[in-house]
């Protein structure tokens, strides 16, 4: 049977998943800044992706409080990830159950069109769809590369009708403590936040592209 009376969602919230749940701090298990900043990289797993394999690390605890806001409804949670034809890998590697979290196809994983640029696009398409609602929903966008100061330029020029939040981890350890619970404060009450803001972990760097897939 389906689940009956489903609460509507606070927010939409797209995440990436290399450098913001797969941290590349190491194979010792714990993220680069250590202490109480940092979840523990407590989950490895070897991941299917096509004809490769890739090694990720990541928290059961940050990866289950995720799951636990898309399970009761507070957030929809949207995978915003190159790992797209590879989602489903993912959600079983994390323990994340499928019919909670969705996928957006936002480039074609055989020609590469649409890569360059599409998460943005995505976001904006959804910050446009958002506006034409009568009861708008927050966005938060988390993208250890692409939430940057052009990126939020470009989301503000776009108008958006509720609050956006874009969050940029630190990629060596993946999103911080305190980046969780300012993206949680913003769930929780969005009003409070301004049109738009942007996070960036102190130390995040700009990379031209990833360890991983």
């Amino acid at each position: 049977m389906g689940r009956m009376c489903e609460p509507v969602p606070r927010a939409v919230v797209y995440t990436d998943f290399d450098g913001v749940l797969n941290a590349f701090a190491g194979a010792d298990g714990v993220r680069a800044s250590g202490g109480d900043a940092t979840f523990r990289l407590d989950g490895e797993a070897v991941v299917p992706a096509g004809r490769a394999a890739y090694t990720v690390r990541w928290s059961h605890e940050l990866a289950a409080d995720m799951a636990a806001l898309a399970h009761d409804g507070l957030i929809e949670l949207v995978w915003l990830s190159t790992w797209q034809p590879y989602t489903a890998a993912l959600n079983a590697t994390l323990g994340w159950d499928g019919r909670d979290v969705r996928t957006a196809q936002w480039y074609d994983p055989v020609t590469y069109t649409g890569l360059r640029g599409g998460k943005l696009r995505t976001v904006v398409r959804r910050i446009e769809a958002e506006g034409a609602s009568a009861t708008p929903l927050p966005i938060v966008w988390i993208d250890d590369e692409e939430c940057t100061a052009r990126a939020g330029r470009v989301v503000e020029s776009a108008g958006p009708a509720s609050p956006v939040c874009l969050v940029r981890p630190d990629s060596r350890i993946g999103v911080s403590r305190r980046q969780w619970r300012l993206i949680r404060a913003f769930v929780d009450d969005p009003a409070a936040f301004a049109p738009v803001t942007l996070d960036v972990e102190p130390g995040a760097a700009e990379r031209d592209g990833h360890l991983g897939l």
